[in-house]
């Protein structure tokens, strides 16, 4: 069997905050297909159904990794991290609070860094079906990763929760992308509820 994934090592808080997490993007994208927001958001915008929206909110993730990445750059040299260290050494630094500020703007970059897989998935996937939801949602996303690193940047990490609504953006683009798979493999979201609406 699969040797290398050790279920029983997952602790079970990690396991509910999955399933929960995928319940609620499933929830997200079943309600952007039921109020048909893709055609709501046209009408609302003026814009059209098509990839350049998603286009812009890419573009823009770009110039905010590049922020990101300049932040950690002017922290290296205001706190005299030299390369190739990836973190300030808090236990042993000279000065702790400088120590702790680096090491902070340089987490808000690498957790963006970290993000990008996630990010670009679901963008490149929901995109397909759902380009301006796909859109919208990567820009309350992007907005959040901006907050998140703001607030990161403080000094104090329990501020990068300023953020989290980043994590509105996140779930339509999951659940979309969802459905777009799923519509691909043959399934569609009427089949689907009506079997669970069958087995009741």
């Amino acid at each position: 069997v699969l040797s290398f994934l050790d279920i029983e090592a997952i602790p079970d808080r990690m396991v509910m905050i999955v399933i929960i997490f995928t319940v609620l993007s499933l929830a997200a994208g079943v309600a952007v297909e039921y109020f048909n927001a893709e055609q709501l958001l046209s009408v609302l915008t003026g814009l059209p159904s098509n990839f350049g929206l998603i286009g812009l909110a890419l573009i823009l993730n770009v110039y905010i990794l590049m922020y990101l990445g300049g932040n950690v750059g002017a922290a290296r040299r205001k706190y005299h991290v030299d390369y190739p260290e990836m973190y300030a050494d808090v236990n042993h630094s000279k000065n702790r609070k400088n120590a702790n500020l680096f090491n902070c703007i340089q987490r808000a970059h690498q957790n963006s860094l970290e993000q990008q897989p996630t990010f670009l998935t679901v963008c490149a996937l929901s995109a397909q079906k759902y380009p301006l939801v796909a859109g919208v949602s990567a820009l309350v996303m992007l907005l959040g990763r901006l907050a998140y690193a703001s607030g990161y940047s403080t000094g104090d990490p329990k501020k990068r929760m300023y953020g989290a609504f980043g994590y509105f953006g996140l779930l339509p683009l999951l659940g979309c992308s969802w459905l777009v798979v799923l519509e691909l493999l043959g399934f569609s979201l009427e089949s689907i509820l009506q079997g669970v609406v069958n087995q009741k």
